[in-house]
């Protein structure tokens, strides 16, 4: 229950800059619910119900095409201790190109901060912490940092729209058969 609800919240944030703020807002314990009105309002009329189309939770529309286009879960679901390492690295290879490729063309994943590694870049005080972590100690006042790593963020999304019935909406992947 709490792993699922992690994804979905993950990708919510990720690609939802409001949901995201709301979210911050509620792990720096922060009221992020906006005040109630007490004064009554009038009745609204119940809007016409349309049939619900199907959904599929990002998280998994993510993940089921990385098996079908890089067959990553099959890789990391590998037991991987029977092989040498060059054999594990030879396997992965082309599984982490197929990856990169339908990432960028599903997403448009760009560095955060444009520096390089051990580059001093500025930061306020009040900088975003889902843009920046410390790591070690934080000398915030400075208004300096050493960049250590410059993160991803993605500034588009292109998510392949599924199309299946209500009860098939938690299949990353389909089993494969064969006639006997």
């Amino acid at each position: 229950m709490r792993i699922g609800l992690a994804f979905r919240a993950f990708f919510k944030a990720m690609f939802d800059r409001e949901a995201a703020e709301r979210m911050a807002l509620a792990l720096d314990g922060e009221n992020p619910v906006p005040a109630i009105s007490h004064t009554p309002e009038k009745p609204q009329p119940a809007p016409e119900k349309k049939p619900a189309a199907p959904a599929q939770n990002p998280a998994i529309t993510l993940l089921a095409t990385l098996q079908r286009e890089a067959r990553l879960i099959d890789l990391i679901h590998e037991d991987l201790d029977q092989y040498q390492d060059a054999q594990v690295g030879a396997a992965a290879r082309p599984c982490l190109k197929q990856c990169r490729q339908s990432l960028d063309r599903m997403l448009k994943i760009e560095k955060l901060v444009d520096a390089k590694e051990n580059e001093s870049i500025p930061v306020s005080s009040d900088a975003s912490p889902a843009r920046y972590r410390w790591v070690g100690e934080s000398s915030a006042a400075s208004g300096q940092a050493k960049l250590v790593h410059p993160g991803w963020q993605a500034t588009a999304t292109d998510l392949p729209k599924w199309s299946g019935v209500p009860e098939d909406a938690d299949v990353i992947a389909p089993a494969q058969i064969t006639a006997t």
